[in-house]
């Protein structure tokens, strides 16, 4: 049975440092079932901004849209403490880390031998590392 947008957002709200506020740059999608996610594009680049929910849905969902306006890269934020979780949830084993002077930007590939990329963007707090990562669609 799915859950309501409020439902969502609560969800949201209890796994991230930040509570869920609506970013109007973005296209808002909802599913009971998988949850909502922001996107947008930022010109070759498809973005995922705010997610809740089922991550591999939403992925998939943006990276056809973006094979479908031609776009090759996709890109989302990760804000979580365990990046390489992250990693793993999208489909993705990781081939080599590559040291940035204290940082770990991680180089990764799917089954289907598509890239992948978790860069380091920022430190959120004392805990938990922030990371851009990006993919070939």
């Amino acid at each position: 049975m799915g859950k309501s947008f409020a439902e969502w957002v609560a969800l949201y709200n209890k796994k991230t440092p930040e509570p869920f506020v609506r970013d109007e740059r973005f296209e808002m999608f909802f599913d009971a079932e998988h949850g909502f996610c922001e996107v947008g594009q930022d010109g070759k680049l498809m973005i995922i901004n705010q997610l809740a929910g089922d991550g591999r849905f939403w992925k998939a969902k943006v990276s056809a849209a973006a094979r479908a306006a031609g776009l090759h890269v996709c890109g989302t934020w990760c804000i979580r403490r365990n990046i390489r979780a992250y990693i793993r949830l999208f489909g993705y084993k990781v081939e080599w880390t590559e040291d940035l002077g204290g940082l770990k930007r991680y180089h990764c590939k799917d089954a289907d031998g598509r890239k992948g990329l978790a860069s380091p963007a920022f430190r959120y707090n004392d805990e938990t590392q922030a990371y851009f990562i990006t993919w070939e669609v």
